[in-house]
């Protein structure tokens, strides 16, 4: 599992400044991708500025998104990613290449500590090369999928998978490995 970075403290201005100035901008840029035809060039425009740059050309998203920190999202090559992802990207979240995401999945990679919730622990998620996401799969903070793993639709993913297993249920458990 990975390790949690510094806490944050939204009661503190400092702690906060940054992530409102870019959660501005990235809202700014996500209803501008949602409200625009993907078959554009204006869509995939936007959707480099929301990345900065950073999206490979072979990598491919779809609309609806919610994304809140686009910084802290590290996307590879021959990527697809269907419609509906939510995204709250604080923690940090890598995608290696060809990985398959299907609609409707939610990868959260903040928690609030539980004593005071006005605390958030940030762990980022990584998805290893190859692995599919199933509809609607929702992956909590920390978790890593291994390499060419298949998550089973619906899934709740609490812990690391391994490579080349599928895994299913809520929460998500060992089904077969991937032969």
């Amino acid at each position: 599992m990975n390790q949690p970075l510094k806490t944050i403290d939204i009661r503190i201005p400092e702690d906060m400044e940054e992530s409102r100035k870019e959660a501005g901008i990235s809202k700014r840029l996500i209803v501008k991708i949602n409200q625009t035809d993907p078959t554009t060039e204006e869509y995939r425009k936007t959707l480099d500025e929301l990345f900065d740059g950073r999206l490979d050309k072979s990598t491919s998203i779809s609309s609806l998104l919610q994304i809140d920190y686009p910084s802290s999202i590290s996307i590879g090559k021959n990527v697809f990613i269907n419609n509906n992802l939510k995204c709250v990207a604080r923690g940090g979240i890598t995608i290696e290449d060809g990985v398959m995401i299907a609609p409707g999945v939610t990868i959260l990679t903040v928690n609030h500590d539980l004593r005071d919730h006005c605390v958030l622990i940030p762990i980022p998620v990584t998805i290893k090369k190859n692995a599919w996401i199933g509809a609607n799969v929702t992956i909590c903070p920390g978790v890593e999928i291994g390499e060419g793993a298949v998550i089973g639709a619906g899934a709740v993913v609490t812990k690391d998978v391994k490579p080349f297993t599928v895994v299913a249920g809520v929460p998500a458990k060992f089904i077969k490995n991937i032969e």
